[in-house]
């Protein structure tokens, strides 16, 4: 093999600026064509995505292939990639030194010119590689690690909660839930973790092993009131939470059964620790990583609806508390696009949800011992997480700053049913809401 030579050729030291400036994008598709048509002196043949021109237009067809993956293996800093296009353009430009034929001198031989052209770009290529990704190829190899930390904000649209019943005079026909609480819910996150990145490891093909472990405390909160919630002229229900009687019913007698005013809380906590790994790979600009993971989450659910009934001199309260335990395994990918300085980055995940609740259900009742039920449940349900986002830095950084919004669905929050028969019962309901995170990462 003919070692290419970094020397000076005869090719123009202008064309060799021309040339390097335009490999200061590899990523970019455009180049404006050449037209040396009024000078046939000069050559007539423009490798496509370059500005190197040759005689040869056979040579131009050869190199339309490697010089464009060795655009693309620079815009991805793609090692593998990089090594092998640059290796068939340097065996082409082998071939065009082999193909001198001789001296013309004193005239300026095409074959020459071609060979000292195709040098040039070479080097040119080797230097921008220099530049932009050798020393970020060889932090890659090794393992690095991270940990960082997050705050969210967001709104949460949570599962409808019920109360209290109507009986219709005459016919007794009962309506149960007329008190219903849409529960819009203020939440607040906070989490932190740590990863590992063993960039060694090749596994199918992909740029090494990425595991994480990680906790996440999240809290919501919800609270509404309701006025003036009156039969008009029909029984007012208030079902207990053992069925039967344990609940009560006061008539009309007059409208003195409306409840002046109702007032509703809500208090919701997950702790949440999860496991997780994944395989990055090389994608052109982008880098895709498929992962798996588990998840166990304890969710606990606290709530109150309280009543006034001036009318009967009266006050009700229901408080309900629900745990539940909740074992996740679940998939998704993660894709990040890097620039100079900043990425975009944008998943999802989608989980299968194993739940397993316990808890209780209190009614209090002014002048009435309390009763109460105990409560569970077990349930599987699925749920889903994609995101969007922004980062601040390299992936070499040792600091980044991460700007993110999330939407966030599950299917596992308790909802209790009192149908004024039977014990109150617990089921669970979807829930769904959009968040904002900004995050820091500290990499070591």
């Amino acid at each position: 093999m003919v070692r290419l030579k970094q020397a000076r050729r005869a090719a123009p030291l202008a064309a060799l600026a021309a040339l390097a400036l335009s490999l200061s994008n590899p990523a970019a598709n455009a180049v404006e064509t050449i037209d040396n048509s009024r000078n046939p002196a000069l050559p007539q043949n423009q490798v496509p995505g370059t500005e190197l021109m040759l005689h040869n237009r056979l040579l131009v067809e050869k190199l339309i292939e490697p010089s464009r993956d060795a655009r693309a293996a620079l815009a991805s800093c793609d090692k593998t990639k990089w090594e092998d296009a640059i290796q068939r353009i340097s065996a082409i430009n082998n071939d065009a030194e082999k193909a001198i034929s001789g001296s013309s001198w004193p005239f300026e031989d095409p074959q020459i010119t071609d060979s000292s052209s195709i040098n040039d770009f070479y080097w040119a290529l080797d230097a921008k590689w220099k530049e932009a990704c050798a020393k970020r190829v060889a932090d890659k190899t090794g393992t690095s690690f991270t940990a960082g930390g997050s705050l969210s904000v967001g709104q949460l649209s949570l599962p409808q909660q019920a109360f209290l019943g109507f009986e219709a005079l005459g016919t007794l026909i009962q309506t149960l839930g007329v008190a219903r609480i849409e529960e819009d819910a203020r939440a607040t996150a906070g989490s932190f973790d740590g990863s590992a990145h063993f960039s060694d490891a090749d596994v199918f093909g992909s740029n090494g092993i990425w595991a994480a472990l990680g906790y996440v405390r999240t809290t919501a909160n919800a609270s509404a009131r309701r006025t003036n919630i009156d039969p008009n002229g029909d029984t007012l229900l208030i079902p207990g939470p053992l069925g039967g009687a344990s609940g009560f019913s006061l008539v009309s007698a007059g409208g003195l059964n409306v409840v002046t005013q109702a007032d509703y809380e809500a208090h919701y906590e997950w702790d949440s620790f999860y496991a997780k790994a994944g395989l990055p790979f090389n994608c052109g600009p982008w880098l895709f990583m498929p992962f798996f993971g588990a998840a166990y989450t304890d969710q606990e659910q606290t709530s109150s609806f309280s009543g006034n009934i001036p009318g009967f001199g009266r006050n009700f309260a229901y408080n309900t508390m629900v745990d539940v335990e909740t074992i996740s395994p679940f998939i998704g990918f993660d894709a990040v696009r890097h620039f100079n300085g900043v990425s975009v980055h944008g998943g999802g995940l989608l989980s299968a949800d194993f739940n397993d609740a316990d808890g209780w259900d209190r009614l209090s009742f002014t002048g009435v011992a309390d009763s109460q039920a105990s409560l569970s449940g077990d349930d599987t349900s699925l749920g889903g997480r994609a995101w969007a986002g922004v980062t601040f830095g390299t992936p070499q950084s040792p600091f980044k700053l991460s700007l993110d919004a999330s939407y966030i669905y599950v299917d596992n929050i308790p909802v209790i049913t009192r149908d004024g028969t039977n014990p109150s019962s617990l089921g669970f309901d979807s829930a769904d809401g959009v968040v904002g995170t900004i995050r820091a990462t500290f990499r070591f």
